[in-house]
């Protein structure tokens, strides 16, 4: 199979610096390329400083080494055990350098070998299959937010705007091993799998997605995708690869191709039973077969895709296929939800994603990241959140006195609207504010008058959330958010003392 591949990482309107980064690698080898494949991958890194941008290309680097020089012939097992490898590397490096602490990264990536698809994943970037008609997610996010919605405490509507939606419950480097989810399929013709961090799949709803790859090239796609991410706030590195077989649309549509040896296609037409009922079927087939096909698209078999945890892959333990229904397109173009069915519908693409095992980790926010916020108000935030720019975690690890604390918005506030800074002391379920609301996006606080009430020095959060000024209801999701460490109130030298005067004798006079 022949691919257009298209690849797109762009640092989005918020953030500093990229800390996504994005690659593939095809082999010159034709043996290796044979066995092994392609491999396309997308990482989104996480720590202080450049860490995370350390993390997210150094995993990539690592993966693709050990991927390729492992000796396995199954190609999952390959590709779990190059994660491995990568993990223990990057945590250990983590460990090594203070400047690295907590550094980690999601990864995506994707084997492609002939027509067969391996996708193996950990954290919140997502794999995506777009064909037939329809889009496949074919992850799961290891995030706090994906959690809250398995146990039904979140709604996806809810978990798409809430202040935690950023912590991941798995990543690379972050822990000394690490589980990893893998996928094993096939593509069809026509298909097109698409690789992207969260800064792009939070931003653009699937049907979106789905439209655009469908309808453009892949070069096109990957930037109108990014551009839509961009034209919503952009609030995150926003990174797209695009890996797809769809042909140019043609006025004249060829005869289907020849199903290979060992597969089968579906019939387009029933059959029935009786011969008088065949022969009919038979002479209306010769008639109108023709006119039917003009336009259409070959249909293939569905084959379901395995799902494998860690420990089965790097064993090399032939997978089993986990027992869940098909996934079928709702009416709004996504995937309905396990358990759920549809009418009947012609075969589907293949690479359909089975139940991910459920992540045994307990959910644990990296270093940078705070516990669960509480809302102050029942008002449902409609408003982006802000993006903290200072201090950074590095920056305030002994703070006192007075600190300015700035961030970024991307729109202008309207009347009745305004920022308000929070401070919280670790583990605090209500997260106060810290200063009066204000319009611009820079304020100085005192820490030493309101710190030393709230519990004195220690581990504080600081974020920034927009709030109506009649009411004080919050209007957004919380920021970030950042660490920072107080160390109590600044203790002012005493003055040097003065030197003493000589007694002041009053004169009498007669």
């Amino acid at each position: 199979m022949s691919f257009e591949i298209a690849t797109l990482t762009d640092t989005g309107r918020a953030r500093p610096h990229n800390e996504d980064y994005v690659e593939y690698h095809l082999p010159q080898d034709p043996r290796l390329m044979d066995s092994k494949g392609g491999l396309y991958l997308v990482a989104d890194g996480m720590g202080g400083h450049q860490a995370g941008e350390v993390a997210s290309h150094q995993a990539i680097k690592l993966v693709i080494d050990q991927y390729y020089s492992d000796q396995a012939h199954d190609v999952g097992t390959s590709l779990v055990r190059a994660y491995k490898a990568a993990n223990r590397l990057l945590y250990d490096e983590a460990q090594s350098d203070p400047a690295k602490a907590g550094m980690g990264t999601t990864l995506v990536a994707a084997a492609v070998v002939g027509r067969k698809v391996y996708v193996a994943n950990v954290g919140d970037s997502r794999a995506y299959l777009i064909g037939q008609g329809r889009i496949t997610q074919i992850t799961e996010d290891h995030s706090w937010v994906q959690e809250q919605i398995r146990m039904g405490l979140l709604t996806r509507e809810q978990a798409r705007v809430h202040p935690q939606r950023n912590v991941v419950t798995r990543a690379l480097g972050s822990k000394p091993s690490v589980e990893v989810d893998l996928f094993e399929g096939e593509l069809a013709e026509g298909d097109a799998l698409l690789l992207c961090s969260d800064g792009m799949s939070g931003l653009v709803e699937d049907w979106e997605i789905e439209a655009i790859v469908r309808e453009q090239s892949a070069q096109n796609a990957a930037r109108s995708l990014v551009a839509k991410a961009n034209e919503r706030g952009g609030m995150d590195n926003i990174t797209v690869l695009i890996v797809s077989n769809r042909k140019e649309k043609a006025t004249v549509v060829a005869a289907p191709p020849a199903p290979s040896e060992g597969k089968k296609t579906f019939p387009t037409i029933p059959l029935l039973a009786g011969a008088a009922v065949a022969i009919m079927l038979l002479v209306a087939g010769i008639l109108l077969l023709p006119p039917l096909l003009k336009g259409q698209e070959t249909v293939t078999a569905t084959a379901g895709i395995v799902a494998t945890t860690a420990s089965a892959a790097s064993a090399g333990t032939p997978a089993s296929p986990l027992q869940t229904p098909v996934l079928s397109p709702s009416p709004s173009g996504t995937s309905l939800g396990q358990g759920e069915t549809t009418s009947p519908a012609p075969p589907t693409v293949t690479l359909i994603p089975t139940r991910t095992p459920t992540p045994t980790a307990t959910p644990k926010p990296p270093s940078t990241k705070s516990p669960a916020a509480t809302s102050t108000s029942g008002v449902t935030p409609s408003l982006p959140p802000a993006v903290l720019v200072a201090p950074e975690e590095e920056d305030a690890r002994s703070a006192a006195g007075r600190m300015s604390f700035r961030w970024t918005y991307p729109q202008a506030l309207k009347e009745g609207q305004a920022f308000q800074v929070l401070i919280w002391k670790d583990a605090d379920t209500e997260h106060q504010g810290a200063a009066e609301y204000i319009q611009t996006n820079e304020q100085e606080i005192d820490l030493d008058t309101i710190l030393p009430a709230r519990g004195g020095p220690g581990n504080y959060w600081w974020s920034v959330v927009v709030v109506s000024t009649n009411g004080g209801d919050r209007l957004s999701p919380e920021a970030g958010p950042w660490r920072l460490v107080y160390v109590g109130p600044k203790v002012s030298p005493e003055p040097s003392a003065k030197p003493s005067l000589p007694p002041v004798v009053p004169v009498l006079t007669p």
